[in-house]
């Protein structure tokens, strides 16, 4: 294919780019936050009503780093302080919430729960795409 042909035909690049510009955001969403393929599905296609605020210093480096049976310590030095805690459980750490007036985000979340001795423990790592439905 010649340079002169895509000049004159560029319109027959137009379906390739309309399946390789959310094939790709697709993928960023499988790297970047670790979904599966149907929840990166669903966040592109909330895209533009999708709005997350997270906890002063997250990354998604440091939450994936977050291992089960980690102590609570250890999840606090690593991530800081999350956004809400449960008290007085203190069970559930939210480190992402949406943002003012919209029902989709990037929900983070660390379950804890004492283990025999009452030291917390990690439980459960959430990791999600929040849809309301």
């Amino acid at each position: 294919m010649n340079i002169a042909f895509l000049k004159k035909n560029w319109y027959l690049l137009t379906p390739a780019a309309l399946v390789l510009v959310p094939t790709l955001m697709i993928a960023f969403c499988m790297v970047n936050y670790g979904y599966e393929i149907p929840e990166a599905m669903q966040a592109v296609r909330h895209f533009g009503v999708t709005s997350t605020r997270y906890g002063q210093g997250f990354t998604e480096r440091k939450f994936k780093m977050v291992r089960l049976g980690m102590d609570g310590n250890a999840v606090f030095n690593m991530l800081k302080v999350p956004m809400e805690r449960n008290v007085p459980e203190d069970t559930e750490w939210r480190y992402s919430l949406p943002s003012s007036g919209t029902q989709y985000y990037h929900e983070r979340t660390i379950i804890m729960g004492p283990d025999k001795n009452g030291v917390p423990r990690v439980k459960q790592r959430i990791s999600r795409f929040h849809t309301p439905d």
